[in-house]
C-alpha cells in the first residue's frame, strides 16, 4: 500500500490506498476513536451494480447482493436508480452521547411500547440465538422548529436514522441526518448534516453528501459476512440523485450485538446539559426491513413502538402504519 496525502479529515488520521497497475481503487481512513474506514474508487462509467458479479460489487464497495428473493429484489430497486455516487469526506460530529436509552416495556394497543428519554420511533428485536446484520429504512427529512418555550442560544434537534442495536446492548451502529434549530437574538438558524456512528467509537458528519429539508433519503447499513465489527454504509439522497458508500471497521474491544434493528428520531445533547428536542414535521420511515444472519427478514410491522418522554409526558411518540412503515410524530412539549 502506498501513503496518499488528502486534505480534510481530522488531525492525526492517516490515509492509505491499494493500488493495482498504479491506480487507487480504495483509500483507507483512521478516524478519531480508531474506527477506520475505506472509501471507494469510482466505478467505470457504464458500470451496473444490479449486473455485476461478487467481486466487482465489492471492489467498488457496493453492498453484496442478498440471498433472500425479497431483499433481492428491493436490492435490484435501490440499484437499479441513476445514481451518482460522491466520494465522503468526514469531520468530528461535536455531539457525543453519554449513554444509551434504558427504555421500559408496557403496551401500547396490540403493541409493546418502550418509553425513553431520548429516542422515539420502532425497534425490533432480534429472536433469541439470532442477531441482525442488516437494515434499511428511507424517509423525508424533517424541517426543525423552536419548540414551545425554546430557550435563546440553545440548538434543538431532531435527529432521524436507522440502525443495529442500542436497545438493550452497550453498541450501537447507525447513520442518518441531524436536523437542529436555534434561534439567537430573534434570528431562526438552523443546522443540516448527514453522520454516522459506531458507539462507543466515534460519530462522524459527512460533508460532501447534499441535503435539503423534505428530500428523500435512502440508508442501507449492511456488516460484513461472518462479522461483528465491519460493514458497509450506503447513504442515498434519492430527491437529488446522489449517493455516499463506505466500509467502516470498528476499532479494538467495539463489537455489534446484533439484538435490535430500529427506525428512529432522537433528540440529542449539543450545548446543554440535557437533550433538547426540536419541533418537527412527522417522519415517516418506509421500506423498513431488517434482517438476520440467518436471512431471516424482518420488518416495522413486527417491532415494538417507542416513545420519548419528559417529566412524564409523552413527547414524540412512535407508530406503525403498516409492516414496512413506521411513523414518529412530535406531541410535545
Amino acid at each position: 500500500m502506498a501513503l496518499l496525502e488528502i486534505e480534510g479529515f481530522p488531525s492525526g488520521s492517516s490515509v492509505r490506498g491499494h493500488t493495482s497497475g498504479g491506480e487507487a481503487i480504495m483509500t483507507e481512513i483512521l478516524l478519531d476513536g480508531g474506527l477506520r474506514v475505506r472509501t471507494f474508487k469510482p466505478a467505470p462509467e457504464g458500470f451496473n451494480p444490479v449486473e455485476a458479479d461478487a467481486r466487482a460489487l465489492a471492489v467498488y464497495g457496493y453492498p453484496s447482493r442478498p440471498e433472500d428473493p425479497r431483499l433481492l429484489a428491493r436490492w435490484k430497486e435501490v440499484l437499479s436508480r441513476p445514481i451518482r455516487l460522491v466520494e465522503p469526506e468526514f469531520k468530528v460530529r461535536p455531539r457525543r452521547r453519554k449513554d444509551l436509552p434504558k427504555p421500559k416495556i408496557s403496551r401500547k394497543g396490540q403493541h409493546p411500547l418502550e418509553t425513553s428519554g431520548i429516542w422515539s420511533g420502532v425497534v425490533v428485536h432480534a429472536p433469541a440465538g439470532q442477531s441482525f446484520k442488516w437494515i434499511e429504512g428511507t424517509w423525508n427529512l424533517p424541517h426543525a422548529y423552536p419548540p414551545a418555550g425554546a430557550v435563546n442560544g440553545v440548538w434543538y434537534s431532531a435527529s432521524s436514522w436507522i440502525g443495529i442495536d442500542g436497545d438493550g446492548s452497550g453498541d450501537v451502529l447507525q447513520a442518518g441526518v441531524d436536523s437542529d434549530v436555534m434561534t439567537s437574538s430573534g434570528v431562526v438558524q438552523h443546522q443540516l448534516n448527514p453522520w454516522w456512528e459506531w458507539y462507543p467509537a466515534g460519530s462522524f458528519w459527512i460533508t460532501t453528501l447534499p441535503v435539503a429539508y423534505g428530500d428523500e433519503i435512502n440508508c442501507l447499513i449492511c456488516v460484513d459476512a461472518d462479522s461483528t465489527t465491519a460493514a458497509v454504509i450506503f447513504l442515498y439522497n434519492v430527491t437529488q440523485g446522489i449517493a455516499t458508500h463506505f466500509f467502516a471497521t470498528a476499532p479494538a474491544h467495539v463489537s455489534l450485538t446484533g439484538n435490535c434493528a430500529e427506525w428512529i428520531v432522537e433528540r440529542l445533547e449539543i450545548n446543554t446539559s440535557a437533550p433538547e428536542l426540536a419541533r418537527y414535521d412527522n417522519v415517516l420511515f418506509t421500506e423498513a426491513n431488517a434482517a438476520t444472519v440467518s436471512e431471516a427478514l424482518f420488518d416495522a410491522g413486527s417491532g415494538n413502538v417507542m416513545d420519548m418522554t419528559a417529566n412524564g409526558h409523552v413527547i414524540s411518540e412512535g407508530v406503525i402504519e403498516s409492516a414496512t412503515q413506521a411513523e414518529v410524530k412530535y406531541t410535545g412539549p
